[in-house]
């Protein structure tokens, strides 16, 4: 569609001629007298509607101050009468209808008037732009985008923020929030051709929070000043390669259920300070291998000791110096040859001792049949 020269010379006009303030609107955007002014091409309702179908929104740019295309009364009317009109949600974010107030929307759209200290009010003049399609911008260079105040950016669908070589970089000077309604997901090392799947541990679900550091391939660093985990459920962890616990404090672990530790390769532990150890229940220890304990003191009180020793060798000695092994043994054999001597020894005296009791006992039955044969006087 060309413009007539009248319409170019009016736009002309709009864009060369200053703002006249205390004019009383026109209601009219074409007129540059107003202080607002705007573009407007209405919606298209095919190929039979004709300029005087005013009725929707195809898109607008508004410069000033609300114009009458804003004025809630003035739309209703418009609807009615088949003209120009709008409606708030047309044109307006729902968060600005929101933070206002849907009776002052229109009166805030360009910004807030403020009251100087003489009285004197200052009313500020905004940009409205809005279509019922796209709008699309594009930079060779740079993008700069400043608010003195808040910014709000809202999505009906979904949000993508893509930087194809560059960081991206988010600074706030107070707290930054971030929430979802499902699933908040934080990854690393994705490669243009992400095709990375689930394992199938991640039991993060559709409400979960997962963090993926290379696929699994990177690190993971978490510093703090105190870190407090609170599990509603269970905790597992899975570690593939050594595992390195420092606690340069004191530990308190508080086990309410059942404990159970597997090892299967070797153990080994060292204390360094005093220690003690209390079972209030009974415990079976079963070493199915040599079990060897080395004490420098040992100081016990048992109240019971029931104890099945199949073999026992005790070596009960002061050593000064270095002894060897073989000097050990050699001594431990002279020890076991010489008891058995003494057993023997033993055993001898124990057959004198038997023909000395069966001596007695012929003894006594001679002693029973004299005084069988007694016969007392009287």
């Amino acid at each position: 569609m060309s413009l007539t020269e009248d319409e170019i010379s009016r736009i002309r006009e709009v864009i060369g001629t200053p703002e006249k303030k205390n004019v009383k609107p026109q209601g009219s955007g074409t007129h540059h007298q107003n202080t607002y002014t705007y573009f407007y091409v209405p919606a298209d309702f095919g190929s039979d509607a004709t300029i005087a179908d005013d009725m929707g929104l195809g898109a607008v740019l508004r410069l000033g101050g609300y114009s009458d295309l804003e004025e809630p009364a003035d739309a209703e009317a418009g609807h009615s009468a088949g003209v120009l009109a709008t409606v708030q949600s047309d044109v307006y974010p729902a968060q600005h209808i929101s933070d206002e107030t849907s009776a002052e929307a229109h009166l805030n759209a360009p910004g807030k008037q403020t009251t100087g200290e003489n009285g004197n009010v200052t009313k500020r003049q905004g940009i409205l732009l809005a279509c019922d399609g796209r709008v699309l911008l594009r930079s060779g260079e740079k993008v700069y985008v400043h608010a003195a105040e808040q910014i709000h950016i809202q999505s009906d669908q979904n949000m993508a923020l893509v930087t194809v070589n560059g960081a991206i970089d988010n600074t706030s000077g107070d707290k930054f929030t971030v929430k979802a309604k499902k699933k908040i997901s934080l990854r690393s090392g994705v490669a243009s051709n992400d095709n990375y799947t689930t394992r199938g541990v991640n039991n993060s679900g559709d409400k979960g929070i997962e963090i993926i550091a290379d696929e699994g391939n990177s690190d993971v660093y978490i510093e703090g000043k105190s870190l407090y985990l609170q599990v509603n459920g269970t905790s597992t962890a899975d570690i593939t390669e050594d595992n390195s616990t420092i606690m340069r404090a004191d530990n308190f672990e508080d086990i309410w259920g059942h404990n159970t530790s597997i090892f299967r390769g070797t153990f080994l532990e060292f204390y360094f300070g005093a220690g003690f150890s209390y079972r209030a229940a009974a415990s079976l220890n079963i070493a199915t291998a040599l079990d060897i304990n080395i004490g420098l003191f040992d100081v016990g009180i048992t109240a019971f000791d029931i104890s099945l020793t199949g073999k026992e060798i005790n070596l009960n000695e002061t050593v000064f110096g270095a002894v060897s092994v073989d000097a050990k043994l050699a001594a431990l054999k002279n020890d076991i040859t010489t008891l058995a001597c003494e057993t023997d020894s033993i055993k001898a005296s124990t057959n004198v001792l038997k023909s000395e009791t069966r001596s007695i006992k012929s003894t006594m039955g001679n002693v029973q049949a004299d005084l069988q044969n007694l016969v007392f006087f009287g």
